[in-house]
């Protein structure tokens, strides 16, 4: 076995040399004895089975699943269903979504993500349910990794940081040793490469206390390819002789699958073709009876790709149309799309452009699926949104700090009363009194300096939402124009009607952000009073169900009205309508297609009530918490690619609060939702 114990990297020595070399001390650890897993472990864990129902039977059941997740995840499945049954049975108090947990990672290294994301998700409920604040924080980290790897960055992120938080409050090293890894490939995605070193290093640092080897290792493996894709190969060779060294310990097939894995990527990204195709190939028979899908695509597809560069086209076809099978049948866009992308380039090279056509239509479709390949911009916005909310917060601690201050100083009124009843002495009376009017002095300067800050805030928020009116809406608009007028002109083939189609629902979905930010902002500003004057309600709703009609036909949808208004009603037009629009909006754009939606109108002793019930999603517990908060997203997506700001729910609530009247809602999850609004007849 080869043994290094020092490497002195000369920085102007050839690169593809030094590659080489680490090949070859590679090559070398693969020599000792590994098997598929650490044996020795799992035979341990099996002869302590038994048909007692006891809590240390779920422990070891857990602990057999754990061991099988990278090799055998359908052993993991199986070992970890029984844990699950036998923790219910038996009741165990903490811990019960762990298998469910292993179950999902199980399933996403089958590339399964679809199930995985259903097991993670019943694994996040359980630890709620629990109380099981170590077990919530794996549920999260592990639908973030699960997110990650079908490419929906934005939703991986959101699961991450919560799973950050609550292990950096409970000081769990084991878990936030996962989340930093987590994060770091979540950074080195977006080329965020400075926070992503950070963060695999803090991975590392955990895991070495730890005393993990295999973790280790994966941890330098990481920390290599992120050096990597910085071009820092000096430092990626030296992490990945690091991992080397410890890898030659463990007694697991999968980690040094994934340390060869590693160096052959490296090696494709060096440009050193056929080394790289050798440890592919090295890596597609290590892996061939096990069950991990994403060992096998990654090296299928550095073997085609080298294929591919040796014009051996249809052989390297081959390759990639089974890693798009594979990866379709996972769910793994990202993987999908890359292999479509090289098809396509054989196909060019064999002269049959049609096809490559189609695969290069294919893989732009896969890609707008994404839902961050324009990641900048939703943080952009997201900062946008942030800044407005931490002006409010700002303005609502600055309120908080004068009434305080307010009722410090009625506190202080009082008390001079007594003192200067119980003192007798002139003197002390016009040293209370001198001392009174100091500090009454003082807390009323010190009110006007809030008062200037808290003008300052309003002011800063109103010139934010200015530059909304003037500097973006105004584009957005613009383009919305454009699209429209090359849209009459004609002469467009179906895909650029298809592009221009999303060009105007992205405009529409910004330009109803604006509107509605500036609509909150102006509610909250003018207080926005209602004008009271009579209403013909009959003829109102149905012309505004009416209105309806088309978006509600777009996704199939019934709206079925039932009217019956009182004869007179005095009421704010104006706001009525937008109540009615916001819900009715709602309700189309989260009902499945095909489904029904009621809109009911009828009189009350005072007033009317407006029932709009839909057979939707529904709303959870959670949901109901957040329900009428402004820039909450719910748990419910819109059914057919619609946006959504957390907006509309928020105007609801302040219009029907100025209107003096009520809302109510009644729902369950999977069981639609109804929005009752009660609203008294105002005066004329």
């Amino acid at each position: 076995m080869l043994r290094i114990l020092r490497i002195d990297f000369n920085p102007v020595a050839d690169k593809a040399m030094r590659l080489r070399f680490l090949c070859v001390m590679v090559l070398a650890s693969l020599s000792f004895h590994a098997k598929a897993q650490n044996l020795t472990v799992i035979d341990s864990l099996r002869q302590g089975l038994s048909s007692q129902r006891s809590e240390a039977q779920f422990d070891l059941l857990n602990a057999l699943g754990f061991e099988y997740r990278y090799s055998y995840p359908d052993s993991t499945i199986f070992y970890c269903s029984r844990a699950f049954e036998l923790g219910k049975q038996i009741g165990v108090k903490k811990n019960l979504s762990k298998p469910l947990s292993f179950i999902g990672l199980a399933y996403a290294n089958k590339g399964v993500y679809n199930k995985s994301s259903e097991y993670h998700e019943r694994a996040i409920q359980v630890a709620i349910d629990q109380k099981d604040s170590v077990q919530l924080a794996f549920g999260y980290n592990n639908l973030g990794r699960m997110y990650f790897d079908g490419g929906d960055l934005e939703r991986a992120s959101a699961n991450l940081v919560r799973s950050r938080d609550i292990f950096e409050v409970l000081q769990e090293k084991l878990g936030l040793a996962y989340v930093y890894r987590s994060l770091a490939n979540l950074y080195k995605s977006q080329q965020e490469f400075e926070h992503a070193v950070a963060m695999s290093t803090q991975a590392y640092e955990l895991r070495k206390q730890l005393g993990d080897k295999r973790s280790i290792v994966s941890s330098l493996l990481e920390l290599g390819l992120i050096y990597e894709a910085m071009g820092d190969t000096k430092s990626a060779l030296q992490k990945m002789q690091m991992a080397d060294s410890i890898a030659r310990q463990v007694n697991d097939k999968v980690t040094l699958a994934e340390l060869e894995l590693g160096m052959a990527e490296i090696l494709y990204a060096e440009k050193e073709f056929k080394a790289a195709n050798e440890k592919a190939s090295e890596v597609l028979k290590s892996v061939l009876g096990l069950s991990n899908q994403k060992l096998y695509i990654r090296a299928s597809l550095i073997r085609g790709k080298y294929l591919k560069s040796l014009k051996q086209y249809h052989e390297a076809l081959a390759i990639f149309e089974d890693v798009i099978l594979k990866s379709e049948q996972s769910g793994n866009l990202i993987f999908q799309i890359e292999a479509i992308q090289c098809a396509a380039l054989c196909y060019k090279a064999l002269n049959q452009p049609e096809k490559a056509h189609e695969l290069d239509d294919k893989s732009e479709v896969l890609a707008e699926r994404i839902k961050n390949t324009n990641l900048q911009q939703q943080i952009e916005r997201l900062q946008f949104q942030l800044q407005i909310e931490k002006k409010e917060q700002e303005n609502i601690l600055l309120k908080s700090t004068q009434t305080k201050n307010e009722s410090q100083l009625i506190a202080q009124r009082f008390q001079n009363r007594l003192l200067i009843g119980l003192i007798i002495s002139v003197t002390a009376v016009m040293f209370i009194f001198w001392s009174y009017n100091r500090k009454h002095k003082f807390i009323n300067q010190k009110l006007q300096v809030q008062n200037h800050q808290l003008s300052d805030l309003n002011n800063e928020k109103n010139s934010l939402m200015n530059i909304v009116a003037h500097d973006l809406k105004a584009p957005l608009n613009q383009i919305l124009g454009l699209a429209q007028v090359m849209e009459l002109e004609g002469g467009l083939n179906p895909k650029h009607y298809q592009y221009l189609n999303m060009m105007k629902q992205a405009t529409r979905a910004g330009s109803n952000l604006i509107i509605d930010l500036l609509d909150v902002n102006a509610i909250e500003e003018t207080g926005s009073l209602p004008t009271f004057a009579e209403v013909n309600l009959k003829e109102w709703i149905e012309e505004r169900v009416t209105s309806f009609d088309v978006a509600a036909r777009t996704k199939q949808l019934s709206l079925v009205l039932s009217a019956q208004p009182p004869q007179s009603f005095y009421t704010d037009l104006d706001f009525l309508s937008r109540i009615f629009d916001n819900l009715l909006s709602n309700a189309i754009k989260f009902s499945a297609r095909g489904s029904e939606i009621g809109v009911e109108l009828s009189a009350t002793d005072n007033g009317i009530e407006l029932v709009i019930t839909d057979q939707g999603p529904g709303f959870t517990d959670s949901d109901k918490q957040m329900l009428f908060q402004k820039f909450k997203k719910l748990s419910a997506r819109p059914t057919g690619g619609e946006s959504s700001n957390g907006l509309g729910l928020a105007i609801v609530k302040t219009l029907v609060d100025r209107l003096n009247g009520t809302i109510e809602l009644n729902s369950q999850p999977g069981k639609g939702a109804t929005f009752v609004v009660r609203i008294p007849s105002g005066n004329k």
